[in-house]
Formats: C-alpha cells, structure tokens, sequence
C-alpha cells in the first residue's frame, strides 16, 4: 500500500472518528480535510467560469495528422508532442479566432488502479506562442486505450503596422497522483487541426 493512501485512511478514519460525536456546523471543516487529503490534480484548477470567442465566416483550416505512436515516459514536466505544431499568419490590423481542435488515440499505462480518484491520467494542453489556452488541468485519459479529443478557441490579432505569426502547439503530460508506481503514455493516430475565422 501506498504512503500516499496509507495517509489518506489515516485522515479518513481520524475524520469519522471526530464526526460521530460531530455537531451540523462542524461537518465542513471534516470536509475540507478530507478534500485536502484526496486532492486529484485533474480537477483542482480555478474555474473560469463560462466564457465566449465567437467568430465569423471561415477563412483557413491547417491540419497536422500522425499515425505513428509518440511515446512519453514519466518525468513531471510537459513536453511538446513532436509534429504537432501549426504558424497562423495575421494579416496586418486583422483579427481572427482560431478554434483548435486535438483528437488523439490516447493510452496510459503502469498505473494500478485506473478508475478510483485521485488517478493517474494523462494530460494534453494547447498552446498559443507558448501559453496554454483551453481547458484547465485537462484529464485527457485514465484508460489504456481510448479516443479523445479537446479544442480551444482564443481571437488573436496583428498590429496595424505588421502582420502577426501565431504558433499553435500541443504539449503533453504524465500525472502520477500518488508517485506510487512507473507510468508510460501513448498516443497514436492524433489530428491537430487550427481553424481559423474572422
């Protein structure tokens, strides 16, 4: 057994034991313990909350495709994902969005129990010039083998003077929630497309 969830039965049973002598206000503090305890970095991000990026008529679409397996072993830092990098130029005093949109055959394997939280997962993250835009702590997959996909949408723009370069890329990542074991991930078969609006 893990030290990591030796902990977190520790905490469960120190919580149980406080809660049934426990009065209606006191059960929210239990509960933060006990959250505090379980943290799973797939959800932990501050919420944005609900957001829009809306676009016009359809001006390009770049596609980046790989049937090739990319492998990635555990190391704590994201890494870019070989090939999938995509230039959008801005015409000068243009403003346009870009929805990108990221589908991969997706695999992580090495963890022992695959679907009881805090998990294991494998994450995938867009970026814009080299800042993440999307989904927070995105949880891309848990499983041994699935289709995934996540997308992004961000209004970009050049200056009046000059036109604009922006690189779109994909970076990826292995989350071992409790460092408790050897994780490897795959993913094969992924599709990068930018679609770019004005």
């Amino acid at each position: 057994m893990s030290k990591r969830m030796v902990a977190v039965l520790a905490t469960l049973a120190a919580i149980l034991a406080v809660g049934a002598g426990a009065t209606p206000g006191s059960a929210a503090p239990a509960a933060t313990r006990l959250a505090a305890a379980v943290e799973d970095r797939a959800v932990d991000a501050q919420p944005v909350g609900l957001t829009a990026c809306n676009g016009g008529a359809q001006e390009a679409s770049f596609v980046r495709m790989q049937d090739t397996p990319t492998g990635l072993v555990e190391n704590g830092a994201f890494a870019p994902l070989p090939g999938a990098s995509i230039p959008v130029n801005i015409p000068a005093g243009d403003s346009d969005q870009l929805v990108i949109i990221v589908s991969a055959e997706a695999r992580l394997q090495g963890q022992t129990v695959t679907y009881t939280a805090p998990m294991d997962f494998l994450q995938v993250r867009i970026l814009i010039n080299g800042v993440p835009v999307g989904p927070n702590d995105l949880s891309f997959t848990t499983g041994a083998g699935e289709s995934d996909a996540t997308q992004a949408c961000k209004r970009v723009s050049a200056p009046a003077a000059a036109a604009a370069v922006y690189t779109v890329s994909v970076e990826w990542l292995i989350v071992d929630q409790g460092a408790n074991n050897v994780l490897t991930g795959t993913l094969d078969d992924w599709t990068l497309n930018v679609q770019v609006s004005n």
